[in-house]
């Protein structure tokens, strides 16, 4: 069976948000240089990377370039 993307896809929606919808948003995300991150937590961190890029007049469907280390900070500004 092929995967079937929604249209449009929002990875944040499809891969967080659904988790959480689920309940878990408790249960380890990933493994990342400084621990582990919950569902939750990358939630929280893409909302305030969210935040900022929208502060500084980022508009959706526009492209950012992401320069940053592996660890939280990247994740947070992938689902931002």
């Amino acid at each position: 069976m092929a995967f079937e993307p929604p249209e449009p896809l929002n990875i944040a929606d499809f891969y967080l948000g659904d988790r959480l919808r689920e309940g878990h948003g408790d249960r380890v995300a990933l493994h990342v240089p400084e621990g582990q991150l919950t569902y939750a937590q990358v939630e929280r961190l893409a909302a305030g990377w969210a935040s900022t890029l929208r502060d500084l007049g980022v508009r959706q469907e526009e492209r950012v370039m992401v320069a940053l280390p592996d660890g939280s900070a990247a994740v947070g500004a992938l689902f931002g």
